[in-house]
Protein backbone atom coordinates (compact mmCIF):
# COMPACT_ATOMS: atom_id res chain seq x y z
CA UNK A 1 0.00 0.00 0.00
CA UNK A 2 1.29 3.45 -0.95
CA UNK A 3 0.23 6.28 1.32
CA UNK A 4 0.97 9.85 0.29
CA UNK A 5 0.65 12.75 2.74
CA UNK A 6 0.64 16.33 1.46
CA UNK A 7 1.69 18.55 4.37
CA UNK A 8 4.36 17.88 6.96
CA UNK A 9 2.94 19.74 9.95
CA UNK A 10 1.28 18.28 13.03
CA UNK A 11 -1.66 16.84 11.06
CA UNK A 12 0.37 15.26 8.30
CA UNK A 13 3.04 13.84 10.56
CA UNK A 14 0.47 12.43 12.99
CA UNK A 15 -1.15 10.61 10.08
CA UNK A 16 2.19 9.24 8.90
CA UNK A 17 3.16 7.98 12.36
CA UNK A 18 -0.22 6.35 12.93
CA UNK A 19 -0.15 4.68 9.51
CA UNK A 20 3.28 3.28 10.22
CA UNK A 21 1.98 1.75 13.46
CA UNK A 22 -1.06 0.29 11.67
CA UNK A 23 0.69 -0.90 8.51
CA UNK A 24 4.37 -1.77 9.11
CA UNK A 25 4.97 -2.79 5.48
CA UNK A 26 3.37 0.26 3.83
CA UNK A 27 5.20 2.82 1.73
CA UNK A 28 4.65 6.21 3.41
CA UNK A 29 5.76 9.50 1.88
CA UNK A 30 5.26 12.95 3.40
CA UNK A 31 5.61 15.99 1.15
CA UNK A 32 6.50 19.13 3.09
CA UNK A 33 6.76 22.48 1.31
CA UNK A 34 8.85 24.19 3.98
CA UNK A 35 12.60 23.41 3.91
CA UNK A 36 12.84 22.97 7.69
CA UNK A 37 12.13 19.59 9.27
CA UNK A 38 8.88 19.31 11.23
CA UNK A 39 8.91 21.82 14.08
CA UNK A 40 6.55 22.97 16.82
CA UNK A 41 4.66 25.80 15.17
CA UNK A 42 3.38 27.28 18.48
CA UNK A 43 7.01 27.55 19.60
CA UNK A 44 7.73 30.12 16.88
CA UNK A 45 6.67 32.70 19.47
CA UNK A 46 9.59 31.72 21.69
CA UNK A 47 11.94 32.17 18.71
CA UNK A 48 10.43 35.58 18.01
CA UNK A 49 11.01 36.51 21.66
CA UNK A 50 14.67 35.47 21.44
CA UNK A 51 14.21 32.65 23.93
CA UNK A 52 15.04 29.84 21.49
CA UNK A 53 16.57 29.30 18.06
CA UNK A 54 14.78 27.57 15.19
CA UNK A 55 16.85 24.34 15.41
CA UNK A 56 15.73 24.01 19.03
CA UNK A 57 12.05 23.67 18.07
CA UNK A 58 12.66 20.96 15.47
CA UNK A 59 11.12 17.78 16.89
CA UNK A 60 12.84 14.91 15.07
CA UNK A 61 16.20 14.55 13.36
CA UNK A 62 16.44 13.36 9.78
CA UNK A 63 17.65 9.97 11.00
CA UNK A 64 14.39 9.51 12.94
CA UNK A 65 12.35 9.48 9.73
CA UNK A 66 14.68 6.92 8.17
CA UNK A 67 14.33 4.65 11.20
CA UNK A 68 10.54 4.97 11.05
CA UNK A 69 10.50 4.08 7.38
CA UNK A 70 8.85 7.40 6.52
CA UNK A 71 10.09 9.30 3.48
CA UNK A 72 9.89 12.92 4.66
CA UNK A 73 10.57 15.11 1.64
CA UNK A 74 10.99 18.69 2.79
CA UNK A 75 11.23 21.63 0.46
CA UNK A 76 8.88 19.81 -1.92
CA UNK A 77 6.00 21.68 -3.50
CA UNK A 78 2.97 19.89 -4.92
CA UNK A 79 1.66 21.47 -8.11
CA UNK A 80 -1.49 19.37 -8.59
CA UNK A 81 -3.20 16.17 -7.63
CA UNK A 82 -5.02 13.84 -10.00
CA UNK A 83 -7.34 11.64 -7.92
CA UNK A 84 -8.75 9.80 -10.94
CA UNK A 85 -5.23 8.56 -11.73
CA UNK A 86 -3.98 8.23 -8.18
CA UNK A 87 -1.18 10.63 -9.03
CA UNK A 88 0.47 13.76 -7.62
CA UNK A 89 2.64 16.11 -9.67
CA UNK A 90 5.50 17.96 -8.00
CA UNK A 91 7.25 21.16 -8.93
CA UNK A 92 9.94 20.19 -11.39
CA UNK A 93 7.77 17.62 -13.12
CA UNK A 94 8.20 14.54 -10.91
CA UNK A 95 5.06 12.43 -10.50
CA UNK A 96 4.21 10.15 -7.60
CA UNK A 97 1.59 7.41 -7.50
CA UNK A 98 -0.52 6.61 -4.44
CA UNK A 99 -3.23 4.27 -3.21
CA UNK A 100 -4.48 6.62 -0.47
CA UNK A 101 -3.88 10.37 -0.25
CA UNK A 102 -4.09 12.66 2.76
CA UNK A 103 -4.33 16.43 2.28
CA UNK A 104 -3.05 18.46 5.22
CA UNK A 105 -1.67 21.61 3.58
CA UNK A 106 -2.58 23.80 6.56
CA UNK A 107 -3.43 27.47 6.31
CA UNK A 108 -1.98 30.86 5.46
CA UNK A 109 -2.36 34.10 7.41
CA UNK A 110 -5.39 36.11 6.40
CA UNK A 111 -4.24 39.54 5.20
CA UNK A 112 -7.06 42.09 5.41
CA UNK A 113 -7.50 44.60 2.57
CA UNK A 114 -5.94 47.58 4.35
CA UNK A 115 -4.62 50.39 2.15
CA UNK A 116 -0.82 50.41 1.94
CA UNK A 117 -0.40 46.90 3.28
CA UNK A 118 1.28 45.53 0.14
CA UNK A 119 4.80 46.32 -1.05
CA UNK A 120 6.00 48.12 2.05
CA UNK A 121 9.01 47.06 4.13
CA UNK A 122 8.15 46.37 7.75
CA UNK A 123 4.78 44.63 7.26
CA UNK A 124 4.75 41.02 8.43
CA UNK A 125 2.52 38.08 9.26
CA UNK A 126 3.55 35.15 11.43
CA UNK A 127 2.84 31.59 10.36
CA UNK A 128 6.05 29.86 9.33
CA UNK A 129 9.69 29.65 10.32
CA UNK A 130 10.65 31.89 7.40
CA UNK A 131 8.31 34.58 8.75
CA UNK A 132 10.12 34.62 12.09
CA UNK A 133 13.48 34.87 10.36
CA UNK A 134 12.30 37.89 8.37
CA UNK A 135 10.84 39.62 11.43
CA UNK A 136 13.94 39.05 13.56
CA UNK A 137 16.16 40.37 10.76
CA UNK A 138 14.09 43.55 10.68
CA UNK A 139 14.04 44.23 14.42
CA UNK A 140 17.06 46.53 14.31
CA UNK A 141 15.11 48.96 12.11
CA UNK A 142 12.18 49.35 14.50
CA UNK A 143 11.59 50.90 17.91
CA UNK A 144 7.81 50.64 17.93
CA UNK A 145 5.56 47.88 16.60
CA UNK A 146 1.85 47.77 15.89
CA UNK A 147 0.11 44.39 16.08
CA UNK A 148 -3.12 44.32 14.08
CA UNK A 149 -5.35 41.73 15.74
CA UNK A 150 -6.04 41.05 19.41
CA UNK A 151 -6.47 37.28 19.20
CA UNK A 152 -4.24 34.69 20.85
CA UNK A 153 -1.43 34.86 18.32
CA UNK A 154 -1.51 38.66 18.23
CA UNK A 155 -1.13 38.92 22.00
CA UNK A 156 1.61 36.31 22.09
CA UNK A 157 3.48 38.12 19.32
CA UNK A 158 3.07 41.42 21.17
CA UNK A 159 4.66 39.95 24.28
CA UNK A 160 7.51 38.54 22.19
CA UNK A 161 8.22 41.93 20.60
CA UNK A 162 8.18 43.62 24.02
CA UNK A 163 10.76 41.04 25.11
CA UNK A 164 12.87 42.23 22.19
CA UNK A 165 12.72 45.79 23.51
CA UNK A 166 10.05 47.28 21.26
CA UNK A 167 7.16 49.46 22.36
CA UNK A 168 4.04 47.60 21.21
CA UNK A 169 0.45 48.63 20.55
CA UNK A 170 -2.22 46.00 19.87
CA UNK A 171 -5.18 47.05 17.72
CA UNK A 172 -8.39 45.00 17.84
CA UNK A 173 -11.40 45.82 15.66
CA UNK A 174 -13.80 44.05 17.99
CA UNK A 175 -14.96 45.81 21.13
CA UNK A 176 -12.66 43.67 23.28
CA UNK A 177 -9.67 41.32 23.12
CA UNK A 178 -9.98 37.60 22.36
CA UNK A 179 -13.58 37.95 21.18
CA UNK A 180 -13.76 34.23 20.34
CA UNK A 181 -12.82 33.20 23.89
CA UNK A 182 -13.59 36.04 26.30
CA UNK A 183 -16.51 38.32 27.07
CA UNK A 184 -16.06 42.04 27.70
CA UNK A 185 -15.55 41.71 31.45
CA UNK A 186 -12.85 39.07 31.12
CA UNK A 187 -11.15 41.03 28.38
CA UNK A 188 -10.98 44.14 30.54
CA UNK A 189 -9.15 42.18 33.24
CA UNK A 190 -6.73 40.78 30.64
CA UNK A 191 -6.13 44.19 29.06
CA UNK A 192 -5.22 45.62 32.45
CA UNK A 193 -2.64 42.86 32.97
CA UNK A 194 -1.16 43.39 29.51
CA UNK A 195 -0.84 47.15 30.02
CA UNK A 196 1.08 46.50 33.23
CA UNK A 197 3.45 44.38 31.12
CA UNK A 198 4.06 47.27 28.72
CA UNK A 199 1.63 46.29 25.95
CA UNK A 200 -0.72 49.09 24.95
CA UNK A 201 -4.16 47.78 24.01
CA UNK A 202 -6.69 49.53 21.78
CA UNK A 203 -10.00 47.74 21.19
CA UNK A 204 -12.89 48.81 18.99
CA UNK A 205 -10.61 50.48 16.43
CA UNK A 206 -10.26 49.81 12.72
CA UNK A 207 -7.12 50.17 10.63
CA UNK A 208 -7.62 52.29 7.55
CA UNK A 209 -4.10 52.53 6.17
CA UNK A 210 -0.51 51.41 6.69
CA UNK A 211 1.46 54.66 6.54
CA UNK A 212 4.85 55.29 5.01
CA UNK A 213 6.41 55.39 1.55
CA UNK A 214 8.78 52.47 1.13
CA UNK A 215 8.90 51.55 4.82
CA UNK A 216 6.26 51.45 7.55
CA UNK A 217 5.80 54.69 9.47
CA UNK A 218 2.65 53.86 11.41
CA UNK A 219 -0.99 52.89 11.13
CA UNK A 220 -3.82 55.28 10.35
CA UNK A 221 -7.13 54.50 12.05
CA UNK A 222 -10.63 55.28 10.90
CA UNK A 223 -11.32 58.75 12.26
CA UNK A 224 -7.84 60.04 11.50
CA UNK A 225 -5.80 58.97 14.53
CA UNK A 226 -2.27 57.76 13.79
CA UNK A 227 -0.48 55.03 15.76
CA UNK A 228 3.26 55.46 15.10
CA UNK A 229 5.49 52.45 14.46
CA UNK A 230 8.23 51.16 12.20
CA UNK A 231 6.85 47.62 12.11
CA UNK A 232 3.37 46.18 11.61
CA UNK A 233 2.53 42.57 12.41
CA UNK A 234 -0.76 41.35 10.97
CA UNK A 235 -2.55 38.74 13.08
CA UNK A 236 -6.06 38.63 11.63
CA UNK A 237 -6.75 34.90 11.49
CA UNK A 238 -6.06 32.19 8.94
CA UNK A 239 -7.15 31.19 5.47
CA UNK A 240 -7.22 27.44 4.73
CA UNK A 241 -5.04 26.39 1.82
CA UNK A 242 -7.52 24.86 -0.59
CA UNK A 243 -5.92 25.54 -3.98
CA UNK A 244 -4.91 21.94 -4.65
CA UNK A 245 -8.37 20.70 -3.68
CA UNK A 246 -10.11 23.28 -5.87
CA UNK A 247 -7.90 22.41 -8.82
CA UNK A 248 -8.71 18.69 -8.32
CA UNK A 249 -12.44 19.49 -8.14
CA UNK A 250 -12.85 18.25 -4.58
CA UNK A 251 -15.72 19.64 -2.55
CA UNK A 252 -14.54 22.94 -1.05
CA UNK A 253 -16.42 25.56 0.98
CA UNK A 254 -14.24 27.65 3.29
CA UNK A 255 -12.04 24.59 3.70
CA UNK A 256 -11.76 21.11 2.18
CA UNK A 257 -15.07 19.54 3.14
CA UNK A 258 -14.77 16.21 4.98
CA UNK A 259 -17.23 13.83 6.63
CA UNK A 260 -16.99 12.16 10.04
CA UNK A 261 -14.38 9.75 8.63
CA UNK A 262 -12.20 12.57 7.26
CA UNK A 263 -13.11 11.54 3.71
CA UNK A 264 -13.35 14.26 1.07
CA UNK A 265 -16.03 12.55 -1.01
CA UNK A 266 -13.47 11.65 -3.66
CA UNK A 267 -12.46 7.99 -3.33
CA UNK A 268 -9.08 7.46 -1.70
CA UNK A 269 -8.62 11.12 -0.72
CA UNK A 270 -8.79 12.28 2.91
CA UNK A 271 -8.10 15.63 4.59
CA UNK A 272 -7.53 16.94 8.09
CA UNK A 273 -6.05 19.84 10.05
CA UNK A 274 -6.33 23.57 9.41
CA UNK A 275 -7.38 23.11 5.78
CA UNK A 276 -10.25 20.73 6.58
CA UNK A 277 -13.84 21.81 7.13
CA UNK A 278 -15.95 19.42 9.20
CA UNK A 279 -19.68 20.07 9.60
CA UNK A 280 -19.13 23.68 8.58
CA UNK A 281 -16.35 24.24 11.11
CA UNK A 282 -12.63 24.92 10.72
CA UNK A 283 -10.97 24.58 14.11
CA UNK A 284 -7.51 25.97 13.38
CA UNK A 285 -6.04 24.60 16.63
CA UNK A 286 -3.47 21.88 17.32
CA UNK A 287 -5.71 19.52 19.36
CA UNK A 288 -8.25 19.32 16.53
CA UNK A 289 -5.54 18.74 13.93
CA UNK A 290 -4.13 15.89 15.99
CA UNK A 291 -7.50 14.26 16.69
CA UNK A 292 -8.63 14.54 13.08
CA UNK A 293 -5.32 13.07 11.92
CA UNK A 294 -5.73 10.00 14.14
CA UNK A 295 -9.18 9.37 12.66
CA UNK A 296 -7.97 9.97 9.11
CA UNK A 297 -5.09 7.53 9.45
CA UNK A 298 -7.28 4.75 10.84
CA UNK A 299 -9.76 5.17 8.00
CA UNK A 300 -7.04 5.30 5.37
CA UNK A 301 -5.93 1.91 6.65
CA UNK A 302 -9.42 0.47 7.16
CA UNK A 303 -12.15 2.75 5.91
CA UNK A 304 -15.14 3.28 8.18
CA UNK A 305 -13.46 2.04 11.36
CA UNK A 306 -13.07 5.36 13.20
CA UNK A 307 -15.33 8.39 13.48
CA UNK A 308 -14.57 11.99 14.37
CA UNK A 309 -17.05 13.63 16.73
CA UNK A 310 -15.54 17.09 17.08
CA UNK A 311 -12.93 18.60 19.37
CA UNK A 312 -13.53 20.42 22.62
CA UNK A 313 -11.34 23.47 22.01
CA UNK A 314 -8.90 24.27 24.79
CA UNK A 315 -6.50 27.18 24.38
CA UNK A 316 -3.92 28.74 26.66
CA UNK A 317 -2.38 32.15 26.22
CA UNK A 318 1.39 31.74 25.98
CA UNK A 319 2.36 35.07 27.48
CA UNK A 320 4.92 35.11 30.28
CA UNK A 321 3.28 36.16 33.51
CA UNK A 322 -0.29 35.49 32.30
CA UNK A 323 -2.25 32.35 33.09
CA UNK A 324 -5.29 32.03 30.84
CA UNK A 325 -7.24 28.88 30.02
CA UNK A 326 -10.29 28.89 27.75
CA UNK A 327 -11.93 25.52 27.21
CA UNK A 328 -15.14 24.48 25.48
CA UNK A 329 -18.05 26.79 24.72
CA UNK A 330 -16.99 30.00 26.44
CA UNK A 331 -19.12 32.32 24.32
CA UNK A 332 -22.57 30.72 23.97
CA UNK A 333 -24.69 32.64 21.50
CA UNK A 334 -28.22 32.19 22.75
CA UNK A 335 -29.71 28.79 23.48
CA UNK A 336 -30.29 27.11 26.83
CA UNK A 337 -27.00 27.98 28.49
CA UNK A 338 -26.29 29.61 31.83
CA UNK A 339 -23.18 31.40 33.04
CA UNK A 340 -21.57 32.39 36.32
CA UNK A 341 -18.64 34.77 36.76
CA UNK A 342 -16.21 36.00 39.37
CA UNK A 343 -13.98 39.00 38.63
CA UNK A 344 -11.23 40.58 40.71
CA UNK A 345 -9.47 43.10 38.43
CA UNK A 346 -7.13 44.32 41.19
CA UNK A 347 -5.67 40.84 41.54
CA UNK A 348 -5.92 40.06 37.83
CA UNK A 349 -8.42 37.24 38.39
CA UNK A 350 -11.38 36.26 36.27
CA UNK A 351 -13.40 33.05 36.34
CA UNK A 352 -16.34 32.13 34.13
CA UNK A 353 -18.24 28.86 33.86
CA UNK A 354 -20.91 27.89 31.34
CA UNK A 355 -23.38 25.01 31.63
CA UNK A 356 -26.16 23.65 29.44
CA UNK A 357 -29.83 23.03 30.18
CA UNK A 358 -28.97 19.69 31.79
CA UNK A 359 -26.60 21.38 34.22
CA UNK A 360 -23.46 20.00 32.55
CA UNK A 361 -20.32 22.11 32.26
CA UNK A 362 -19.68 23.00 28.63
CA UNK A 363 -17.20 25.88 28.95
CA UNK A 364 -14.77 27.58 31.31
CA UNK A 365 -12.48 30.61 31.40
CA UNK A 366 -9.87 30.93 34.12
CA UNK A 367 -7.57 33.96 34.07
CA UNK A 368 -4.86 34.77 36.60
CA UNK A 369 -4.28 31.31 38.08
CA UNK A 370 -3.66 27.72 37.08
CA UNK A 371 -6.67 25.42 36.81
CA UNK A 372 -5.36 22.07 35.53
CA UNK A 373 -8.55 20.02 36.08
CA UNK A 374 -10.86 22.35 34.14
CA UNK A 375 -10.09 20.92 30.72
CA UNK A 376 -11.02 17.41 31.86
CA UNK A 377 -14.09 18.61 33.75
CA UNK A 378 -15.47 20.31 30.65
CA UNK A 379 -14.63 17.42 28.34
CA UNK A 380 -16.37 15.01 30.72
CA UNK A 381 -19.38 17.34 31.02
CA UNK A 382 -19.20 17.37 34.82
CA UNK A 383 -22.35 18.39 36.68
CA UNK A 384 -22.12 22.12 37.34
CA UNK A 385 -24.39 22.72 40.39
CA UNK A 386 -22.37 20.66 42.92
CA UNK A 387 -19.11 22.27 41.75
CA UNK A 388 -20.13 25.83 41.02
CA UNK A 389 -19.54 27.40 44.42
CA UNK A 390 -16.06 25.89 44.68
CA UNK A 391 -15.17 26.78 41.08
CA UNK A 392 -16.14 30.42 41.54
CA UNK A 393 -13.99 30.51 44.67
CA UNK A 394 -11.01 29.09 42.78
CA UNK A 395 -11.16 25.58 44.20
CA UNK A 396 -10.74 23.08 41.38
CA UNK A 397 -11.59 19.47 42.27
CA UNK A 398 -9.97 16.54 40.58
CA UNK A 399 -12.30 15.18 37.89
Amino acid sequence: MKYLVVGGGIAGLTVARRLRALDPSAEITVLQEEPLLYYLRPALISVLAGERELPQIVVFSEDWYDKQGISYRRGTRVLRIQPARGKVELEGGERLLYDKLLLAPGAEPFIPPIAGIVGKAGVFALRRAADVERIVAYLGRARRAVVVGGGLLGLEAARALVARGLAVTVLEAHSWLLPRQLDRQGSEVLARILREMGIEVRAGVKCQEILGEEEVAGVGLEGGEVIPGEMVLISAGIRPRVELAVDAELLVSRGIVVDDYMRTGTPGVFACGDAAEWRGRIYGVVPAAREQAEVAAVNMYEEGSARYGGTVPAVRLKVAGVELLCVGDTQPQGGPHSEARHADPERGLYRKFVWDKRGKLVGAVVLGERAPPMEALVKERAAAPPLLEDLLAGSYPTP
